[in-house]
C-alpha cells in the first residue's frame, strides 16, 4: 500500500515536472526581450536633444586673428544634435580646417557642457603672395587678408618650405653683425637664391654655396661701402673672387674685390 502511494506521488512530482518545464526559457526569452526593448528606449532617450541638449559651449584661447563667432559658428550646428549625440571627433575636424587654428582639442563635460581648446597660428613669415609660415614650416593662408607687419616674405617651389625658412635663419644670423636681417627671401624654380636685406639691398646668391657666399659678402661690406658713393642697390655674389657692385647714382657695374 505505501509503495503504491509512493509511485502515485511520483508521478503527480513528475507530472507537475513537466507542466512548469517550459517557464524557464519563456522566462529567459521575455527577459532578453524586455532588455533589448529597454535599452532600445534608453537609447533613443539619450539621442534626444531634447533631453540632453547642450547648453553651453566654452571656447578658450589666446586669439590674436582668429574670431571667436567664427568658431561659435563652425560648432553650434553639430553640437544642436545632443550631448550624446554629436561628433565631438567630426567638430574637431571642422575646427582644423580653419586656416589660422593650429590645434585643437573637444570635450564633453557632464551634464551639457562642451570645451574647445584651440591654438591659434603663430605666423613666422609670409609665404608666397597670400600664405603664412608657421615655425614648423607649414603653409596656411587665411579665409581672409590681414596685415602683420615684421615678417619676412619668402618664397620658393613647392615642397622647399622647410629649406627656404631654414635658410632664412642661417642668412638672418650671418647678417646679423652689419646691424641688418633678411627682409626677403627667393628661392626660384632654378633653385638659386635671391636676398633683400633690411636696408633695401638686394644680393643675387645663385645656386651654389649660397651660406659661404654670404658669409664672404659681409666680411667685405664695410669695404664695398667706404669704395663707392650714392645708395649702394645690389650685390652679385656669383663671381668665384668677386662681387657685381651696382650702385644708384651711377648705371654701372664695378668690380668689388673679394
Amino acid at each position: 500500500m505505501k509503495q503504491t502511494q509512493k509511485r502515485k506521488q511520483a508521478r503527480r512530482k513528475q507530472k507537475f515536472e513537466l507542466g512548469v518545464g517550459w517557464l524557464r526559457p519563456a522566462l529567459a526569452v521575455l527577459s532578453v526581450v524586455g532588455s533589448a526593448i529597454g535599452l532600445t528606449l534608453m537609447l533613443d532617450w539619450m539621442q534626444d536633444p531634447q533631453q540632453w541638449p547642450v547648453n553651453q559651449v566654452r571656447i578658450e584661447g589666446d586669439f590674436r586673428n582668429l574670431q571667436p563667432g567664427l568658431l561659435q559658428a563652425q560648432v553650434e550646428p553639430l553640437a544642436a544634435d545632443g550631448f550624446f549625440v554629436m561628433d565631438v571627433s567630426g567638430i574637431q575636424q571642422r575646427l582644423q580646417q580653419l586656416a589660422w587654428v593650429d590645434k585643437v582639442s573637444v570635450r564633453r563635460v557632464w551634464p551639457d557642457r562642451l570645451e574647445i581648446k584651440v591654438l591659434e597660428q603663430q605666423a613666422v613669415a609670409h609665404w608666397g603672395d597670400s600664405g603664412y609660415m608657421n615655425a614648423r614650416a607649414e603653409v596656411f593662408t587665411p579665409e581672409a587678408p590681414v596685415e602683420l607687419s615684421g615678417l619676412p616674405w619668402l618664397s620658393g617651389p613647392e615642397g622647399h618650405q622647410k629649406r627656404v625658412l631654414t635658410m632664412r635663419r642661417d642668412m638672418s644670423a650671418l647678417v646679423r653683425p652689419l646691424q641688418l636681417d633678411v627682409a626677403r627671401l627667393l628661392l626660384d624654380a632654378r633653385r638659386t637664391w635671391r636676398v633683400e636685406l633690411s636696408n633695401g639691398l638686394v644680393l643675387e646668391v645663385g645656386r651654389n654655396l649660397p651660406a659661404e657666399r654670404l658669409a664672404r659678402f659681409v666680411r667685405v661690406y664695410p669695404a664695398i661701402l667706404a669704395a663707392g658713393s650714392g645708395r649702394l642697390m645690389s650685390v652679385d655674389l656669383r663671381y668665384g673672387h668677386g662681387f657685381a657692385v651696382h650702385w644708384d647714382n651711377s648705371g654701372k657695374a664695378a668690380k668689388g674685390a673679394g
